[in-house]
């Protein structure tokens, strides 16, 4: 059986080594770890290989029996230099994660392909696949613009995430996801939302920090959990503006992503 895992946007107001234990208290069996922002400034928690802060976590990860299954937020803009990511690599290698998420904000899309590339061999000495997330307002802004990166990077370790929101939000459908070769899908984030979209400066502080529990709003989520490959890994992306508490946040969202598998085939822990 697979483990559910924390994202960390949840509850990014916690940061590691605290964030292993909020999760197990909440019934989580696997986390996410922001160690890089997406956006210049952003809150991360840059832990570095062989750190105290690292022996902590994994401390911790051991007693509660909390994996990390991956890292974040890993961003190809146009002033990137890949290199930098080594010391993420190797964090996340060291915390025992498979996945890194990816975002993209360079709109020259052969120079994205080219560092995409580059990000990708440098990963592989880690054991990490890199999945390419979509959002409206970025330069891969829908579920074809990131198969189409994928297919064009053509490595192995190189993947799609599917976020919920951000694929109701950018017109995706169920019926694509399907379509869809499921050797390109890496990873998958659970949240849920009202149907119709917000005006479109609002569609940021909606994803970033106002979504709803998982059965709880309108989105197809049986359907798509339906349409996915029962072996990819799954995370719950509930940033959840009504709670200000981070452990009651994250128990609410263990709760109803139970419920909302539990009426699904997926068997996870």
């Amino acid at each position: 059986m697979k483990r559910l895992s924390l994202a960390h946007l949840t509850v990014l107001d916690v940061g590691p080594p605290d964030l292993i234990s909020l999760a197990a208290q909440a019934g989580f069996k696997a986390v996410g770890i922001r160690l890089c922002s997406p956006v210049p400034g952003g809150l991360a928690y840059p832990l570095r290989a062989g750190s105290p802060e690292l022996r902590d976590t994994l401390r911790l990860m051991e007693a509660h029996d909390v994996a990390v299954s991956d890292i974040e937020v890993v961003r190809i803009g146009a002033d990137t230099r890949i290199d930098d990511y080594v010391p993420v690599f190797e964090a996340g290698a060291e915390l025992g994660a498979r996945r890194a998420c990816i975002n993209i904000d360079d709109p020259e899309r052969a120079r994205v392909i080219e560092r995409l590339g580059a990000l990708c061999d440098l990963a592989r000495p880690f054991n990490l696949a890199l999945d390419i997330e979509f959002m409206i307002w970025r330069p891969v802004a829908r579920l074809e613009d990131a198969v189409g990166v994928v297919k064009a990077v053509d490595k192995e370790n190189a993947f799609v995430l599917i976020d919920a929101l951000h694929l109701f939000r950018s017109g995706g459908t169920v019926e694509a996801v399907a379509a869809l070769d499921p050797a390109w899908i890496g990873s998958v984030q659970l949240c849920d939302a009202p149907i119709d979209a917000p005006a479109p400066a609002g569609m940021v502080d909606e994803a970033r920090g106002n979504r709803l529990l998982p059965g709880e709003g309108e989105l197809p989520l049986l359907p798509l959990l339906d349409a996915l490959p029962k072996d990819v890994p799954l995370s719950a992306e509930v940033p959840l503006a009504r709670e200000p508490d981070a452990t009651k946040r994250a128990a609410l969202v263990r709760e109803a992503t139970g419920r909302l598998l539990g009426k699904s085939a997926w068997p996870l822990i």
